[in-house]
């Protein structure tokens, strides 16, 4: 009987009707760049009826992150803190609760790539 699944992201996906078996382990090619990661987490936002204070507080501070992860020596505490903050305001602003899945995926892609450096903002995303 066939089946039918909808929009899937991950680096690695098997849908399987019946068994199956995995020899060897799997892989995947996520994106984990930060910076790839951060233009995501823009045209997300981009896509958003913003309200004007908060557009006009979040993009600096994407642009902030976006010179940091530039920069030959990059500050990921720094760059975490502003993430922080940009979370912080589009949380207040209500922004989260009603955006759809592609901006809280994009943001916890991003918050990802920073490692355990970035796992506390995570429970800022809900």
């Amino acid at each position: 009987m066939p089946f039918n699944i909808g929009s899937q992201q991950a680096g690695v996906i098997n849908n399987v009707e019946g068994n199956q078996t995995i020899h060897g382990g799997q892989t995947g090619n996520a994106v984990t760049d930060p910076r790839a990661l951060l233009d995501r987490v823009r045209q997300e936002l981009a896509a958003l009826p913003l309200p004007s204070g908060i557009t006009s507080r979040i993009y600096p501070e994407l642009d902030a992150v976006d010179a940091e992860l530039r920069s030959p020596q990059p500050d990921h505490p720094a760059a975490i803190s502003r993430l922080g903050q940009i979370i912080s305001r589009l949380k207040s602003a209500g922004t989260l609760a009603t955006t759809g899945s592609g901006l809280l995926t994009s943001l916890t892609a991003l918050i990802n790539s920073f490692g355990d450096l970035g796992r506390p903002l995570l429970h800022l995303l809900t």
